[in-house]
């Protein structure tokens, strides 16, 4: 038979019957089966959809404490030391179901380690001695992730792995640095998302990037980047605005004008690489990129989805006092008030602010703890100090107010801070208890940073200090016997 597309077409008619016959005579056996063994056919279901609001719940319903503190720069471990002080801080610590706190040193073996040595680089034996002190879970997004280059960042989460301490927010490409990360808890897991807003936007170096087949992934930290945008008085407006018109005012004969930007809102203003807006003087905003916003909110509903209790954490040193020196930020800006409204609002049931080495306020928003700022856990600054390793500090008295110890920039005020310990019982935010800590800054330079009970004076004025930053935002810190309450109702 000559095979053209005719009798190819009847053919193919004919094996289409034959596979319907079969069918139907498979459905009419396994329909007799069904029916003689007392089965009924029926319509499979639809899923039901996904309930969210159970799913981005605390699912943890027993008696669960987590501890909470700020930046942990740690070069040479001192828990050996017989001092009652700081024992009873890190009981604290140890005796909570997790301990979270901001990794902002970098480790690795010194003796064989191949990158630079500067910045904050402890040695190997700094990672098993904060795990012995209670840490479970830290933050890696921050500012000194590459001090010693890309090697450090390498380096530190080998040596965090090996000690058994869970981190977040670093990793070899945006990809890794931005997903979460889980500590399997006796009580429940938790995850955790890190994220720092670089503290120069327009070039963050040490941030990661996706990575596309072959292009891309640079390692780093998790960015969480933003525009900064100054308030001024109409006046001040009115004269930027002649300033810019003035400077764009083409030379006769000039070709190819570039033109000034059409439409522009009155109350705003581009020129020269900044940003302005009116409001007032003297303060600033900060507007987060919405592809960052979008991706790491999506990052904490997904870690949310896939554990039990959620801590979010953002290294973010930006305030909204245009003039208030570095490292003293204690006021909170609008940028990290709104990313961690949207980390709660996406499954967050702990936001831990760090970065500005001062203490800022606390929020209790929908039920979870928001800590804006927690200062500096364990600060060994005197020990990153390059003329005073080296030996090379300069022999004549230092001037007054400048102290070999530390940068003549720090205050006792970065050293001073608070452990926060949050009470949850059958999934609800019960207490926040506050215990401060002070760094030693009146003790010996071999000593100062690590974190140990206060006197009572200075105890008082910590929590004091911290009361007035909360007020704010409605939050009442009740003070007793030098401990702080924050008592849910």
């Amino acid at each position: 038979m000559k095979f053209n597309a005719r009798n190819k077409a009847r053919l193919l008619g004919k094996v289409a019957l034959v596979a319907l016959a079969a069918g139907a005579l498979a459905g009419s056996v396994a329909w007799a089966q069904n029916t003689r063994s007392g089965q009924e056919w029926t319509t499979p279901l639809e899923p039901a959809p996904r309930d969210a609001a159970t799913n981005l719940a605390n699912k943890i319903m027993e008696p669960f404490t987590v501890v909470a503190v700020g930046d942990v720069m740690v070069k040479r471990p001192i828990g050996n030391l017989d001092i009652p002080a700081f024992h009873d801080i890190a009981k604290l610590m140890q005796d909570a179901d997790v301990t979270h706190g901001n990794m902002e040193g970098n480790l690795g073996d010194l003796d064989h380690f191949v990158g630079p040595l500067r910045g904050m680089m402890g040695d190997k034996d700094v990672a098993p001695a904060l795990k012995e002190m209670g840490f479970d879970i830290m933050g890696r997004a921050n500012n000194h992730v590459f001090d010693s280059e890309r090697e450090s960042l390498f380096s530190t989460m080998e040596q965090l792995d090996k000690a058994g301490i869970i981190h977040a927010g670093d990793g070899r490409d945006l990809e890794e640095a931005r997903a979460p990360a889980y500590y399997d808890s006796a009580k429940g897991r938790v995850a955790l998302v890190s994220m720092h807003g670089p503290n120069n936007p327009d070039a963050a170096p040490s941030a990661a990037t996706y990575r596309s087949g072959n292009i891309g992934g640079r390692v780093g930290f998790n960015p969480i980047n933003y525009t900064i945008w100054f308030n001024v008085t109409q006046e001040q407006m009115d004269t930027l605005k002649k300033m810019r018109q003035s400077l764009y005012t083409a030379p006769a004969g000039t070709t190819n004008v570039s033109s000034l930007p059409a439409n522009e809102p009155a109350d705003r203003l581009e020129f020269l690489n900044n940003h302005y807006k009116i409001g007032t003087p003297g303060t600033r905003n900060f507007v987060m990129n919405p592809s960052d916003l979008k991706e790491n909110l999506r990052s904490i509903r997904n870690g949310k989805y896939l554990s039990d209790f959620e801590i979010v954490n953002c290294h973010c040193h930006q305030g909204p006092i245009t003039s208030q020196q570095w490292l003293f930020e204690d006021q909170t800006p609008d940028m990290l008030i709104e990313l961690a409204h949207g980390a709660v609002d996406n499954g967050a049931d702990m936001f831990v602010g760090s970065g500005p080495h001062v203490l800022r306020g606390i929020e209790i928003y929908k039920g979870k703890p928001i800590f804006y700022g927690l200062g500096e856990n364990y600060y060994q600054w005197q020990h990153f100090d390059a003329d005073v390793l080296s030996g090379s500090w300069a022999r004549e008295e230092p001037k007054e107010g400048v102290d070999v110890r530390v940068s003549q920039a720090l205050r006792a005020i970065n050293f001073e801070s608070v452990v926060t310990k949050s009470y949850y019982d059958k999934g609800k935010l019960v207490e926040v208890r506050l215990y401060p800590t002070e760094g030693g800054w009146n003790g010996p330079i071999s000593q100062l940073g690590m974190p140990r009970t206060p006197s009572p004076e200075q105890a008082n004025k910590i929590l004091t200090r911290l009361a007035a930053l909360s007020k704010p935002f409605g939050t009442d810190i009740v003070i007793e016997k030098g401990v702080g309450y924050i008592r849910i109702k």
